[in-house]
């Protein structure tokens, strides 16, 4: 059985993606742990405790974390997911509640209680495991490895030409994880935009699963109306394909070692994710960077799991 904590900025994407993980039967989801991004720490909360309540399998626990990044004032997306984070459904708040620790604690916690076995999924900004690190610098030798979703290294960006969302949000974060000694892997906005991409007969067939799939397609009605202005008509799973990755590595059909940083000191570029591709700097691979999926599988793998 393979362990795995998620952490996650929940909004529409973000709550798919842990459905994904939370059915998925040979992974255990040991614990959520929440931080600010695309929505205000305690509405992604809320939503994290929603999507545990929906896939219907077991409650791994919930914990909030960071509610800004380390040095900037938080930027939300509430124009991409709604002001609920989930398409403007305005659920209840569900019966379940959030524990009382610390989300960076349960990251030193968790890596401490699985050595070695700990994978870890971030689907939001990465101010949470960048101040674990700080507060435990042999962290990465207790995780086995990371899955990010982030950056834009082969692609534009979505918040700026050249950033994406969860690295803008705190990049000084994100330069320090992906600096960092942890194994990692890295799932760009650039991929889920390509071949992940769901078109309009892909959430056709979402909506016929049933009651999964019917939350799935609801929760992106913002998403999908914010793709129309990128000129596309359906909307790019991102966290959802960062999930699969993780869950099923054999969907990636290309992929690079490569050296990546995350530019945080120029205004202009902050946030950028940039790969060297053909080895300029001299510096050894630090990450493996996902440049290609099979979007047949993985699409696939999606709607079973939404069954």
């Amino acid at each position: 059985m393979r362990h795995f904590l998620i952490d996650t900025d929940t909004a529409s994407d973000d709550a798919v993606a842990l459905l994904m993980a939370l059915r998925e039967q040979s992974v255990r989801v040991e614990a959520i742990t929440v931080v600010a991004g695309n929505c205000p720490l305690e509405i992604g909360v809320k939503n994290a405790l929603i999507s545990v309540e929906k896939a219907g399998t077991y409650a791994p626990p919930v914990y909030a974390g960071m509610s800004q990044p380390l040095f900037r004032e938080l930027v939300t997306s509430e124009y991409v997911h709604g002001q609920d984070g989930l398409g403007n459904m305005d659920l209840p708040y569900p019966a379940s509640e959030n524990q009382s620790g610390h989300a960076v604690d349960v990251i030193i916690e968790m890596a401490r209680r699985f050595p070695g076995e700990l994978e870890i999924i971030t689907l939001g900004p990465l101010t949470n495991l960048a101040m674990a690190i700080l507060k435990e610098p042999t962290l990465p030798d207790l995780i086995k490895r990371v899955y990010i979703m982030g950056g834009a290294g082969l692609g534009p960006g979505n918040i700026t030409p050249v950033a994406e969302f969860n690295f803008y949000v705190d990049a000084e974060a994100a330069h320090l994880v992906i600096q960092s000694k942890l194994t990692k892997t890295v799932i760009g906005w650039d991929v889920c935009m390509a071949e992940a991409f769901l078109n309009r007969s892909d959430i056709s067939h979402l909506n016929s699963l049933g009651s999964l799939g019917e939350f799935a397609v609801r929760a992106s009605v913002s998403l999908i109306e914010f793709t129309k202005g990128l000129g596309k008509d359906g909307f790019g799973p991102a966290d959802q394909t960062a999930v699969a990755v993780a869950l099923y590595p054999d969907i990636v059909t290309k992929q690079s070692e490569a050296y990546g940083y995350v530019e945080y000191k120029c205004e202009k570029a902050y946030g950028q994710f940039i790969l060297d591709q053909l080895q300029l700097t001299g510096k050894p691979p630090n990450i493996t960077a996902i440049t290609e999926i099979d979007a047949k599988q993985f699409k696939e793998k999606l709607f079973q799991l939404l069954s």
